[in-house]
């Protein structure tokens, strides 16, 4: 008896070695909670915290892009090292506990289950995609007035237009797939993320699925504002580019439509809807 109260008393002692995570279950459970709490903030918080949502992910696609541009790291290296970058973007917007309309699409699992309704998860989107484009065309002015678009004598700009356009060289049905695939990673990253119990287990889980998105070549909505917002800044520094297609107005809001559509998809229901069927409507 005295050794079994030994033992209970020594892992009390050393929680640190406790790798214990939430099982699967448990996550359905909280990411249900979750997407309760998320569509009844008052109006106002929700619009604060996707503005610092938006800008946060578009600090993580400039230091992708920066990181791209520089001329000392060859095109081999970026390409493996600067989507390990842009992921910080997205980690700090969740341990921030910021709203982004991507992972705010696994709210479908609490309307799968009735816990909120199709207007208040609406709305939610809504507020979170507008707060979202708000921070990221705020940090994108900033950063534009701040000289250092100007990085490595042009290359910056050269790098970030070619990004844009390539971005937007696809047909609609692409768009939407790509779009797809994007949270279909950011949201079982998330989902993975929701499993650990300190900020170390959220920074790996999500590390590795938000760096593949763009070493891949899929797209999400939020990350892309940064990239159209700022070529349309530099756009006339550009002129003279060959580009893989013309950046325009019109074909930026049709990618930002279809990509959009796609991350519902992708996240509400690949993740949150299958994951609900498998844990929440069969009771197991």
């Amino acid at each position: 008896m005295s050794n079994v109260l030994e033992k209970k008393s020594e892992k009390q002692r050393f929680p640190i070695l406790d790798l214990d995570a939430y099982s699967p279950g448990e996550v359905a459970s909280r990411v249900m909670q979750v997407g309760v709490k998320k569509v009844r903030l008052p109006g106002v918080i929700t619009l604060m915290l996707g503005i610092l949502g938006g800008c946060f992910i578009s600090l993580g696609a400039l230091y992708q892009v920066v990181v791209m541009a520089n001329p000392a790291i060859s095109d081999s290296t970026s390409a493996v090292v600067s989507p390990l970058f842009y992921a910080m973007g997205y980690i700090i917007a969740f341990i921030a506990g910021t709203e982004i309309f991507t992972t705010n699409n696994l709210a479908v699992m609490s309307l799968a289950s009735r816990k909120i309704t199709l207007w208040e998860l609406t709305r939610n989107w809504v507020i979170v995609l507008l707060a979202n484009i708000i921070g990221a065309s705020g940090l994108v002015v900033l950063f534009y007035f701040s000289g250092q678009i100007n990085l490595f004598d042009g290359l910056l700009i050269e790098e970030v237009l070619f990004l844009t356009s390539s971005k937007l060289d696809y047909t609609i049905s692409q768009m939407f797939l790509l779009g797809l695939f994007g949270n279909l990673l950011i949201c079982s990253g998330a989902w993975l993320a929701m499993a650990g119990r300190s900020v170390t287990d959220k920074f790996l889980a999500l590390f590795l699925p938000l760096s593949a998105v763009p070493a891949i070549g899929f797209q999400h909505g939020a990350g892309n504002m940064f990239h159209f917002f700022l070529s349309f800044l530099i756009l006339q520094d550009g002129q003279g580019m060959q580009l893989p297609t013309d950046i325009t107005v019109a074909k930026t809001t049709i990618s930002m439509v279809m990509v959009a559509a796609g991350n519902i998809v992708g996240g509400g229901f690949f993740i949150a809807l299958t994951y609900y069927f498998i844990y929440v409507r069969s009771k197991w």
